[in-house]
């Protein structure tokens, strides 16, 4: 079993549901979701989102300790949520990628021995769907 936390962003351009449906999950694979607006943003500036990080790093903490999946993958996008706090609205593309490499510095600090997979999306709308994979 794996663990896929993303931004639950409805959006064609964005629906992350989809994506990861089609391109990363293995037929019948029983899957754990964390998914909400904002995701990873809340975890690159906690300071901004104190409780929702709280929240987030608790679930995922819960779900790493009391079902250990193979693999938790988080998976990240040019997401909008960016642009409705004034002090990360002129957030690039750039940065956000960087704050997705910087969340999973953190996670495999607080959880060393878990698999972590980050990912990126970078498909064009329209186009074929596209992950850009970061290492730590």
């Amino acid at each position: 079993m794996r663990l896929f936390i993303y931004c639950s962003d409805p959006r064609e351009e964005a629906d992350l549901e989809t994506k990861i449906s089609q391109q990363l999950l293995v037929p019948n694979e029983k899957i754990m979701r964390l998914a909400n607006c904002g995701y990873p943003m809340v975890l690159a500036h906690p300071i901004c989102f104190r409780d929702g990080a709280g929240w987030l790093l608790s679930q995922i903490d819960f779900m790493i300790n009391n079902f250990h999946p193979e693999q938790a993958i988080f998976v990240g996008h040019d997401c909008g949520w960016y642009e409705t706090v004034p002090s990360l609205a002129e957030t690039s593309l750039f940065e956000k990628k960087r704050d997705i490499a910087n969340i999973h510095k953190m996670l495999l600090r607080r959880h060393p021995y878990q698999a972590f997979v980050s990912l990126f999306d970078v498909s064009q709308q329209g186009g074929q769907v596209q992950f850009e994979h970061f290492a730590a």
